[in-house]
């Protein structure tokens, strides 16, 4: 009887052991895919369920995983170069031609001549490939020389993803959206739904403006260049003392040119302003006048004696 019963006892066990091994290997086939859907990455997830989902292959492609991350990083990449040359002006033609030869354009440009106060001067905007930046970078060193050279990347890789993820989620919620809007029953619902349909189209029309603006920045890079011209020097490399007697020379024409400029914009306001003068001082004058005459008039008056002509006048001891 006990040896039945253990005989019994250890075939329960063991149907029992049977049964978790062959449960645990569903469950972990119906979970993994799971996994997968949720994770951000789903093409990693498809080259895992490839590869036998234990990641026994990981090791043994080497770098493929970081290459395929190198491949889907998104980089802007921006850049100053300035430039010296004898004609700015022809130069700058130049750099847009070479641009637009990389499938790249002139976004601003700006440029003066050359006048006794400034040399002549460009700046452009330039817009290339990505792939295209050294290229042209090489060619603007053999158009001129580069005297100041700035480069710089920004990452952008999260943001390209967030964005991704974003419009897929705004876009599915608009479609939702669109065929309940079809199976409306009443009014009310009709126009609730209506007015979360035009909230969430906003939405997905301002994250696909904000993706398209990312990935334009990402496909073209953008340099600013400076192109600016050489500066006069002597046979030494330093200024000579004929290039300091024209610079004075031009300096004293230039004062000169000033002073005229200024008198000639003075002289109207003289002109009113000394004939004001003119008129105060005419004024002025004929008060003094009349008050010069009164005074002798006053000093020649006689004055009669109120007591009688045969008054014996006062004569003094």
């Amino acid at each position: 009887m006990i040896r039945r019963l253990v005989s019994m006892a250890g075939i329960v066990i063991v149907g029992t052991v049977l049964l978790a091994g062959c449960a645990a290997p569903g469950v972990s086939t119906h979970e993994e895919p799971a996994i997968g859907v949720h994770s951000s990455g789903v093409e990693a997830a498809q080259e895992e369920s490839a590869s036998g989902g234990d990641g026994s292959d990981t090791g043994a492609s080497g770098g493929e995983p970081e290459q395929a991350a190198e491949e889907d990083r998104a980089v802007i990449i921006t850049g100053t170069v300035v430039m010296r040359t004898g004609d700015p002006l022809e130069v700058a033609d130049a750099v847009a031609e070479s641009a637009r030869a990389r499938s790249g354009a002139i976004d601003a440009r700006a440029e003066g001549a050359s006048t006794d106060f400034e040399p002549a001067w460009a700046t452009l905007t330039v817009r290339v490939p990505a792939a295209e930046v050294d290229g042209l970078v090489e060619a603007l060193r053999e158009l001129a020389e580069v005297t100041r050279l700035n480069m710089g990347e920004q990452v952008v890789t999260n943001q390209v993803r967030d964005l991704e993820v974003r419009v897929d989620a705004s876009r599915a919620s608009v479609e939702r959206l669109t065929e309940l809007l079809a199976t409306a029953a009443d009014t009310e619902t009709l126009l609730e739904v209506e007015a979360q349909l035009t909230q969430r189209t906003g939405e997905l029309e301002q994250l696909l403006s904000q993706q398209r603006a990312l990935e334009e920045q990402v496909a073209m890079s953008t340099l600013q260049v400076e192109i600016r011209a050489t500066t006069l020097e002597g046979p030494t490399g330093t200024p000579s003392f004929w290039d300091g007697l024209v610079s004075g020379w031009q300096g004293f024409l230039a004062w000169g040119a000033t002073f005229l400029f200024g008198l000639g914009q003075a002289i109207p306001a003289l002109a009113l302003l000394a004939l004001v003068a003119l008129l105060a001082v005419a004024v002025v004058r004929g008060i003094r006048r009349r008050m010069s005459s009164r005074a002798s008039v006053a000093e020649g008056a006689t004055v009669t004696n109120p007591a009688g002509a045969d008054a014996p006048a006062r004569t003094d001891a």
